[in-house]
């Protein structure tokens, strides 16, 4: 099976490298990609990592060379920014140490090139078949982010879009108009941070999302009932989730500055 694949990823890059520069590039690539990735899923767990770390290896060099068809949108994509009242927070569900070079080259094939093949919104259907954009760019170049922020194992922190742009994030469009999102660098499906994590998460909150109650600050399994993102342990009952922890270390820091 490992050689098929090898092959079969190489004739994929071979075809996708042409294919890449056609503004509708991902009508033809995502379907293939996605059979790939139903190849790699019948890979032991090891071997689908490494998998996965090779083809989007390839697609991020392709698009931070510039390899990649992109449109550029007609006029603000953020536009319907409203005030931030909730915080939503993720995990990657891949290894550590994640580049955001790496995050936008995932995102632009896991998120954005499968909604412009089929908008779900009534409102987008006009984006069919058009080129994919996101409106948000970094040193002159397209950016595929989803969050926010992102949080290392360690516990600093990388700020991804400014609070005035939209992130895709949370699979709602109306919390996603309303919300920052921060992401752990790390897979915690059954798992739960670290307390360097979590107090990393909780001084982001309290420096730049003073006005945000704990009510609103959410697991995106709490906004998008088919995930367990950000950890199948963030709820697991009042006393024992990781969220209980991350809202009391937050509580402790609010009033230790108001003292």
């Amino acid at each position: 099976m490992a050689t098929n694949l090898s092959e079969e990823l190489k004739k994929f890059e071979k075809r996708w490298t042409q294919t890449f520069l056609f503004p509708t590039w991902y009508l033809s690539v995502v379907p293939e990609m996605q059979q790939l990735m139903r190849d790699i899923s019948r890979e032991p767990k090891v071997r689908q990592r490494a998998w996965k770390a090779k083809l989007y290896g390839f697609i991020e060099r392709q698009l931070s060379s510039g390899n990649i068809f992109l449109g550029s949108g007609t006029g603000s994509v953020d536009v319907e920014r409203e005030r931030i009242d909730t915080v939503v927070i993720h995990h990657t569900s891949n290894p550590p140490g994640l580049s955001p070079s790496r995050l936008s080259a995932i995102e632009l094939i896991r998120l954005y090139a499968p909604y412009f093949a089929s908008p779900r919104a009534k409102e987008d259907q006009h984006l069919k078949g058009q080129p994919i954009f996101s409106g948000h760019l970094r040193n002159g170049r397209q950016v595929f982010w989803p969050y926010h922020w992102i949080v290392r194992r360690n516990g600093s922190t990388e700020r991804l879009l400014r609070d005035d742009e939209i992130g895709w994030h949370a699979g709602n469009w109306k919390v996603n108009c309303q919300s920052v999102a921060i992401v752990l660098d790390n897979d915690y499906q059954y798992g739960c941070p670290g307390k360097k994590e979590l107090k990393a998460i909780a001084y982001i909150i309290a420096s730049y999302y003073r006005d945000v109650s704990p009510g609103r600050i959410l697991g995106h399994r709490e906004v998008a009932s088919k995930t367990t993102c950000p950890s199948e342990l963030f709820l697991d009952g009042k006393e024992k989730g990781w969220k209980t922890k991350l809202l009391a270390l937050l509580e402790t820091i609010r009033v230790t500055r108001k003292a």
